[in-house]
Order: structure tokens, then sequence, then C-alpha cells
């Protein structure tokens, strides 16, 4: 390699130019942070990976701006069905989910979802640098020193943050020194991705839960599906192909072959949690936090919340809007969602997996939660992670919880109530007649903060959608999660600790 030099600092560098990073990107630039994004391949990412976005991954890519664009590119997915025996034993349906104007699980593979992400970072003036390899790096309470190459080139360059977006075997996360812990599924998965002649509805997904393993079918935009199986972890997996065809033709009730040259792929699945999620001045974000089954398709909308709640926090820690402190609450935050998200995916993995009386019991369970209607009441929105809530929060007022994003729902004139949310600030949100003088009161003691946005919502429609009596006010992060709710004449005892 040639001679080191050294380059002139950044404010944030972000290592990995995924949906994460390139997420963290745009929410940085937006609010006018400078950021390098570095990705050590030398090319973007070819390869359909995750595959499923759900409303809460949605609307964090709306705060950028790009959630349009991903669902006119994507599949809606309106249902999913549980089989097992050759028969269906469950079906839960989407587009019963309120709170959300995406009542739906949207199919889209992942290198179509980092396109709309690539443009929209370019268009906020960011850069790609590919070809770039994070070498090593030291760190002290001022910044992070971090040792570069390209080619035969190498290089020292420092940054007040760095964050960690580089996948399952991060590179970042070896140089801090942070354990991965967890463990790793005996079974090997295979999928295969392209034409499909099926009589399967394209629209809804199906989960074949055999003991020879299981089978997965999901639709594709085009009009393409995908076939995903478990098979022992001895099996040879020379022709991917052939032992995907050879599962659907054993466990898929009704006939399922697939057509000219899908794309293949041979992977194994972990259950993993980063230990720490901050290190000083080193941050960890998406897989490289943390990894789990593609059960349920929760693993990229995880990352994209990271993110998401990442992006605002380290805004205001680099321009000295907040101390480095609000980062370990991001740490704190996330970690609790990672935990869940790791524990359900792997409930989710070991059902699919059970054998025996186990399989029996869980049989009955679904057909039970079917019968009582469980699945479609909890089950689909927890699996659209809208009932994600944050620990250390307790107060409730109707439908608003601390802790917990705030429901989006239809307004009268059509619009949705998170559109009246500034993603660049806090936000007050009032919700009282226009005449109302004691809003009037708080809304004008709010309106002298630089931090906090002030909305009055005066209709009686939304106070009934959120199950509000009376008079009411919430106080709105930049990402959409309540922080408190309440009437509003106890809203002017609390105006001073806002935003907390």
């Amino acid at each position: 390699m040639s001679d080191t030099n050294t380059t002139a600092a950044s404010e944030v560098v972000i290592v990995g130019a995924g949906p994460v990073g390139l997420t963290l990107g745009s929410e940085l630039l937006g609010r006018g942070i400078p950021v390098r994004l570095i990705e050590q391949s030398d090319r973007p990412n070819p390869h359909a990976k995750a595959i499923i976005m759900w409303p809460r991954g949605i609307e964090a890519l709306g705060r950028i701006g790009v959630a349009d664009e991903i669902v006119a590119r994507g599949h809606v997915i309106r249902a999913q069905n549980h089989h097992s025996g050759g028969r269906r034993l469950a079906r839960t349906r989407f587009d019963r989910i309120t709170g959300t104007r995406y009542p739906f699980a949207l199919s889209l593979p992942q290198e179509e979802t980092e396109d709309v992400l690539r443009e929209r970072f370019t268009e906020l003036g960011g850069k790609i640098e590919f070809g770039v390899r994070l070498e090593g790096l030291r760190q002290d309470e001022d910044g992070v020193e971090l040792q570069l190459s390209s080619g035969d080139a190498a290089w020292t360059e420092s940054c007040a943050w760095l964050v960690g977006c580089d996948g399952a075997h991060s590179t970042v996360r070896k140089a801090v020194g942070v354990p991965f812990t967890g463990a790793s599924y005996e079974q090997q998965f295979l999928l295969a991705d392209g034409e499909c002649e099926t009589s399967l509805p394209h629209d809804e997904a199906h989960y074949f839960m055999t003991p020879s393993g299981v089978l997965v079918v999901v639709g594709l935009p085009g009009g393409l599906y995908r076939a995903f199986v478990s098979v022992p972890p001895d099996v040879p997996v020379d022709d991917p192909l052939r032992i995907v065809q050879e599962a659907a033709d054993e466990r898929c009730p009704v006939p399922l072959r697939m057509l000219g040259e899908p794309r293949t792929g041979v992977f194994r699945v972990h259950r993993r949690a980063a230990e720490r999620f901050r290190v000083g001045r080193v941050l960890l974000a998406g897989d490289a936090a943390h990894i789990h089954s593609p059960a349920g398709g929760q693993g990229l909308n995880t990352g994209l919340e990271d993110a998401s709640s990442l992006g605002w926090r380290l805004a205001d820690v680099v321009d000295g809007s907040h101390g480095p402190a609000a980062l370990d609450d991001w740490e704190h935050e996330r970690q609790h969602v990672a935990r869940g998200v790791v524990d359900d995916t792997d409930l989710q993995t070991r059902m699919w997996l059970l054998q025996g009386w186990r399989r029996t019991v869980r049989d009955t369970a679904l057909r039970a939660a079917q019968s009582a209607g469980l699945l479609d009441r909890v089950l689909a929105p927890r699996q659209a992670q809208l009932t994600l809530g944050y620990p250390g929060f307790r107060q409730r007022h109707g439908s608003l919880r601390a802790g917990r994003r705030i429901p989006d729902v239809r307004l009268p004139d059509g619009t949705w109530l998170h559109g009246l949310l500034d993603p660049a600030q806090w936000t007050l949100l009032l919700f009282a007649d226009a005449a109302s003088p004691t809003a009037a009161r708080l809304a004008a003691r709010a309106e002298e903060r630089t931090d906090m946005g002030v909305v009055r919502v005066t209709s009686p429609a939304a106070r009934r959608a959120l199950r509000l009596r009376g008079e009411a006010a919430a106080v709105v992060r930049p990402d959409a999660v309540v922080t408190w709710a309440g009437e509003v004449a106890a809203a002017e005892l609390q105006l001073r600790t806002w935003p907390a």
C-alpha cells in the first residue's frame, strides 16, 4: 500500500451503504449535518435479500420523503396463511390493521429499496464512496480516528461520530470489541425468486409447516414469487433450485412449479444481538447490532427504525442542541426493541419446526387463536410493529400511550394525522375546539420555543378516533413517538420540561 495520509475531520462517518446506512444518511443530511458514507463493496448490492416492509418501516421512510415511491414499486401483501398437515389452520388479515395509512405488508426486493434510498441520499447532496474499507479505528473523548483503505491506497481520517451500519459481520462492531451474543439455527434455508406456476393467491403469504420442514411462499412485484424452504444441515445444496422445487412438491398441498431461471440463494439463520449499541463515539445500527430469523419479515424494518430513531438525536448532538446522553437513551430504547424482535422471530422459527405432540399443541393453539380473532387483533399489529413500545414510559390518555408511536388517523379533509407532524422537530398537538382559550394559551407558550412546532386539531372525528374526551394535548418526537399525553389543562404544567 501507499504511504498513509491524513484527511480532514468529518462530523459523521457511516460505514455501510445498505438501507440502514442510507436512511440514516438521509436523515442527517435533511437536518443539515454533513455525512460521509463509505461502503467496502465496489458497487451497489445486486441481491433481493430482505423483501418485506411493514407500516412502521414505511412510515420511517416517509419521514425522509420516499414512502410514496417505495409503495409504488412494491407489491401489497394483504394476508398470511398458516398450513399444517395439508390444511389451513389460520389466516391473518393485514387489511384490518388500524391507525396507519399502510394497512398491509409490502413486498419489495432489497436492491429496489436501496435504489430508491440511494436516489434520495444523492438528491440531498450525499455521495457514496464505494470500495472504501475500514481497517481499524481508535477513539477518545474528542473523536474517532479511522484507518481506511481503497485499492492500494491507505489513509487516516477523523470524525466526531462513527456509525456502523455494515451488517452482521460488522467491521465496526469488531473494532470496538462488542460481543455479538446468541446462537445459530441448525437448519439450512434455501430460496428461489422468479416466475411461478401456482394457484396460491399472489397478494398473500403462505406458510406450510410439515414434519420435514417449512415452505414459505410470498408474492413479489411483477407477478413473481419467492419460495424459501428449510432443510437439515447435512443436506448437500449443490443445486438449490432442485431442492426448493422438491420441497415445494412435498410440502405444498397445491401445485407450485418454479419456471425459467429463478435467482437462488442458500443461507443460515442466526439470532444474535450486540451487547452494546454505543461505545463512546461509535454506534451500531441494523444488522450490525442485531440479526434474527426472517420469520415475520422483521429485520429490515427494525433496522430502518434504528436509523430513524437515531437520525434526529445524532443531529441534535452534533449541532449542540442536546448532549451525548441522548444517544444513551437511543441505545436503551433500541436494545429493548431488538431483544423483543429477536425473541419473537425465534419463537416463530421454532414454531415452524415443531414435531410430535408439540406440533399438535401448536396446531390447536393456532386454530383457537383464529376462532377468537386474536390473529387479526393482536398478531397483525404486532407484526406491523405498531404496538412496539419503549421502556420507561407509563402515561396513557385515550389511545395515546407515551413511548409508542401516535396512531395515524385519517382527518375529515382526507389528509392524515402524521402529515401534520414535522419530522425536523418536536410537535405539540392540541386536540381542542378552535375557540378554546386554554388551548390558545398553551399554543402561545409553546410557540415561544425554537424546538417545538404547534398544530391545532379541531376535528371532533379525530378526537373520537383517538378515544380522547374533552380537550387534550400530546407531545410527539420527530420519530412520531408520543412522550406525553393528557388534558390540555395538565399540559400547561408540563411545558417547562418538554422535550424530556
